[in-house]
């Protein structure tokens, strides 16, 4: 079977149902179904052979039909999306099968406490299936049936998590075979992970000989398993928050496969029949996805009796309708970077989502990049606060260096495996442990001040001490306070603490003309604590170590994003101007686009010549000159989003 054309405008369909709905799928039609996603510019959906309950819709000879279900749900929503040229994938729950956790308790996984319910058991994850047990050849044996009976065009296994560990006495005794120590808590997930991804490779020789060719996603698993493509389930106001994005999606992008953002139409999260997002809202993710590079996703659930809710999908239409209006530029193009933030460990650690969130603020064009990612094409690397060289990277980066390249480093970024000294030699510092002190201060040197307040400013997490060496330049001093934060001298707690006297130590250093290091976690502490000073300073650095950037720009605001990506004859900027807003106790809501006038654009040329600039898809031409290295332009105003093209010649 041949692939079909990656989609750029996905549905994901939940259809969770529990067993006591005794009308599912009463009131479908086929036509209906087809037409309602047809007409919202949908093509591609995830569609649901098994849900989370354990339930499958359609007649099954390996699970269990859903009590409430007289058709087949599945088949018929098969054929009419084929019949309308819409791609369907079905969805299976991998790691939740609540019906055969009832029917068979010996292929629960078991905590380690020797529960197999682990409560509160109104959550979801409150019991999880073991692959190590007779439930995995089940599980395939599904998959199977599925394959060899419906024309499906991809399968998509959720929950393969290992998120929970299983001390099953089959997990166990394959830990001890391996001769590891079940008690070892990060060499069980380690097994845990090892065994998803063993079942999964049992799934993918399944569908290279029964359907090859066609879409598999695992969700859970680590993005670089993926075999086809990556499916970013991130719903901002469904706990993934705001701050997930930024890093996930520029982590995502390196990896060479394509992908598409999931995000939700819910109010809150997924199963929320009755809440819809504002379109600005939505549009907000898709149009995040689209300026990385990537396609588009919404997830939805649909009622049991089997009708899509109209009011959803006039939404859903109105949004993706917009969408549709700029892939004749947006198609194919690739993200252009120049910042990597290396990220060892998975890219969720607040030092990385602090990193992608100051960068993006700044408008800098970045990527976040791994242990087995590229780094050769990046003028300047990120090492935020706490990802140790070891051999490997250290050679990456002696050579970044050698070319010419530079790196801004954090806290006990840039140790060595020894945790006691800089791995390279280019750092003209010495490392002498934790701070002694907690909290601090800074004052910037004037190389580095310009907008910072002219006061110390205040470093809430504990930091490192570090000694500037020959060869190195100070640029912010450390003071040092009274007392420790919060210590106790048996009478009092050390509450107020201002600062008393320089520390005789550095808070930031720049080493040669290459390496500028912090050494407290800034990157931890912007994404904790917002400190605007902490980016103001950060900006000031990166100007020193990557003086002439990607793009350039006057006028936008702190909140709004600016990201280029490429084809092979025009360069695209997308200015993105949402403002996501705390309402009440815990909802972040966008109700409407900012307007912003009046923003001016410099995109540097690389030996390209540009012959024409215009907004799109309005295709309004907009006055260019270039100068200095830079192509520059005025656009207007931005309400939103605006999509400006740079056409070479």
């Amino acid at each position: 079977m041949k692939r079909r054309p990656f989609p750029r405008r996905a549905i994901h369909l939940d259809f969770h149902t529990m067993p006591g709905i005794y009308d599912v799928g009463r009131d479908f039609d086929g036509k209906t179904f087809a037409r309602t996603l047809a007409d919202a510019h949908v093509d591609y959906i995830t569609v649901f052979a098994r849900c989370n309950l354990g339930f499958a819709y359609y007649p099954t000879k390996v699970g269990v039909m859903h009590p409430g279900l007289k058709i087949d749900l599945l088949g018929e929503i098969i054929e009419a999306c084929h019949k309308k040229d819409i791609m369907v994938a079905t969805y299976i729950s991998a790691g939740l099968d609540h019906e055969q956790a009832l029917r068979h308790r010996e292929w629960c996984k078991v905590n380690k406490l020797g529960q197999v319910y682990e409560f509160d058991k109104m959550g979801n994850f409150f019991r999880n299936m073991c692959f190590n047990s007779g439930y995995r050849q089940h599980l395939l044996d599904e998959v199977g049936e599925v394959l060899a009976n419906y024309p499906v065009d991809g399968i998509f296994l959720d929950s393969v998590c290992d998120y929970y560990p299983c001390y099953g006495q089959e997990c166990v005794d394959g830990m001890k075979n391996a001769g590891q120590d079940p008690a070892d808590d990060a060499a069980m997930r380690a097994f845990q992970k090892r065994t998803n991804e063993t079942f999964c490779t049992e799934v993918e020789r399944l569908v290279r000989k029964q359907k090859k060719g066609i879409y598999r996603y695992y969700n859970a698993l680590p993005y670089r398993f993926e075999p086809t493509h990556i499916e970013l389930e991130i719903l901002p106001t469904g706990g993934w928050g705001y701050d997930f994005m930024p890093a996930a999606i520029r982590y995502a992008r390196t990896l060479g496969k394509p992908y598409f953002t999931m995000t939700g139409r819910f109010h809150r999260s997924w199963g929320d029949f009755g809440g819809i997002r504002t379109e600005p809202g939505i549009l907000f993710d898709l149009y995040n996805s689209v300026a990385n590079g990537g396609t588009v996703s919404i997830g939805d659930h649909m009622h049991p009796r089997g009708v899509l809710d109209p009011e959803v999908y006039r939404v859903i239409g109105n949004v993706y309708s917009k969408i549709k209006e700029l892939e004749p530029w947006t198609d194919k193009a690739k993200p252009v970077t120049e910042i990597a933030v290396y990220c060892a460990a998975p890219h969720r650690g607040g030092n990385i989502m602090g990193a992608a969130r100051m960068l993006m603020e700044l408008k800098y064009q970045f990527d976040v990049v791994d242990d087995r990612g590229d780094l050769s094409h990046y003028s300047l690397i990120v090492l935020p606060d706490d990802v140790t060289v070891d051999a490997e990277l250290k050679a990456k980066l002696e050579k970044h260096l050698k070319k010419g390249g530079t790196i801004l480093s954090s806290s006990r970024s840039g140790l060595d495996p020894s945790g006691k000294a800089f791995a390279l030699k280019e750092y003209a510092l010495s490392f002498k442990g934790d701070d002694p002190h907690h909290y601090t201060f800074y004052q910037a040197e004037k190389e580095v001040a310009r907008g910072l307040p002219a006061m110390l400013t205040t470093i809430y997490s504990h930091g490192t001490a570090i000694q500037a060496r020959k060869g190195t330049k100070v640029l912010a001093r450390l003071h040092q306070p009274y007392f420790n934060w919060k210590s106790w001298d048996w009478h009092h707690e050390n509450f107020y603490i201002p600062p008393e006297k320089d520390a005789g130590r550095p808070a930031v250093v720049q080493c040669g003309s290459r390496i500028i290091h912090f050494s407290f976690p800034v990157f931890s502490e912007y994404y904790e604590y917002a400190v605007v000073a902490h980016k103001t300073l950060v900006c000031n650095c990166i100007e020193r170590l990557l003086p002439d950037p990607l793009l350039k720009e006057s006028g936008l605001p702190s909140f709004a994003q600016a990201t280029v990506t490429r084809t092979k004859r025009q360069t695209l900027v997308h200015l993105i101007t949402y403002l996501p807003e705390m309402r009440g106790k815990q909802m972040q809501v966008i109700e409407e686009p900012i307007f912003v006038p009046g923003i001016g654009l410099g995109l540097k040329c690389d030996g390209r010549k540009v012959k024409a600039v215009y907004r799109a898809p309005e295709r309004e031409p907009l006055d260019f000159r270039a100068a200095d290295g830079y192509v520059r332009t005025t656009v207007t105003g931005v309400k939103g989003y605006a999509l400006v093209v740079f056409e070479h010649e």
